[in-house]
């Protein structure tokens, strides 16, 4: 009987002396190569990152190529030369001239050359801004909740509609904001000062956020699969904190990003990167710089402003 009791426990041990094994993987050593990333949009310059690859456990900031030359062109001719500009620490970035700023529905071309490298390039464009209906917050809509801590909540319902659903090429991102007055007395009422454009939170169903990405830009991208059933409205529910002795919501900003394909591929892929789990296949990081790695993608932007009624 005891002889049958031990066999399966040295299994068990076995077992788990295996799955505790360490593995070495020897990747195989790649060249270095170009990698730039520049997104635009209207009335604004063009402004790239150029750094050189590194391996993946390579802790320290990219090097920057000092040779750099970047050029944009239209259709082929030439448009524009970037210039290096200082950024923070010892970065750099590279940024088109005053005059030079992106224009809607124009096909840019991003070439990059560094001598000992490849050239690399792309092609894209700012998509035709796919704009929201008006949003307007009612009074009787608004719920203000109490929390803990003595503070309080609003909460507020949004609809962002969508004008129109295109029929393809769905790709569309989002960001809340808020501002609230600080006011040192209400009665008179004596305005301290002004908290302006604060991140404003939100809670939606679980199909919504389960097709919602944060990415780095200032924005949430939304699943083209969100709109898989030719459904032309998300819904959310804004969460603003506020002191009652002495806050006053006075207004929201939504902006509506319409992206064009290789924005929103890009920004998919390196969400799908961090919520991969260690037994996953990672997903490929999108790229469309030829020759080199990196993203070169346009997108529309426009900014609502929303008053929050009863404050």
């Amino acid at each position: 009987m005891r002889t049958f009791l031990l066999l399966p426990l040295c299994m068990a041990f076995l077992l788990f002396a295996r799955c505790a094994r360490e593995v070495i993987i020897d990747l195989p050593e790649v060249a270095p190569k170009i990698v730039a990333v520049c997104h635009f949009t209207e009335g604004q310059h063009f402004r790239a990152n150029i750094t050189l690859s590194q391996p993946v456990n390579v802790g320290d900031d990219p090097d920057q190529p000092d040779a750099v030359d970047a050029t944009l062109a239209i259709n082929g001719a030439f448009y524009d030369v970037l210039y290096r500009v200082k950024g923070e620490g010892n970065t750099y970035y590279w940024r088109s001239h005053q005059q030079k700023l992106a224009q809607t529905g124009v096909d840019y071309s991003f070439v990059v050359r560094v001598p000992g490298y490849p050239t690399v390039q792309a092609t894209s464009r700012i998509p035709l801004h796919q704009p929201i209906d008006p949003v307007v917050i009612k009074a009787g809509d608004v719920v203000v909740e109490s929390l803990p801590d003595g503070s309080k909540e609003l909460r507020i319902p949004l609809e962002l509609r969508l004008n129109q659903l295109p029929a393809s090429e769905r790709y569309f991102a989002f960001n809340l904001t808020h501002d609230t007055e600080v006011y040192e007395s209400f009665s008179p009422p004596v305005l301290d000062y002004s908290k302006e454009q604060l991140p404003t939170n939100f809670l939606a169903d679980g199909r919504t956020i389960s097709l919602l990405h944060n990415i780095p830009e200032p924005v949430v991208l939304i699943d083209e699969k969100y709109w898989a059933d030719d459904r032309r409205a998300l819904y959310l529910i804004a969460r603003i904190p506020y002191n009652p002795q002495t806050d006053r919501p006075r207004r929201m900003y939504i902006t509506w990003r319409t992206l064009s394909k290789e924005f929103y591929r890009y920004h998919l892929s390196l969400s799908r990167q961090g919520a991969n789990l260690p037994l996953n296949e990672p997903d490929a990081v999108f790229n469309n710089m030829a020759g080199g790695l990196g993203n070169f993608s346009g997108y529309s932007v426009r900014i609502d402003t929303v008053d929050i009624p009863g404050f």
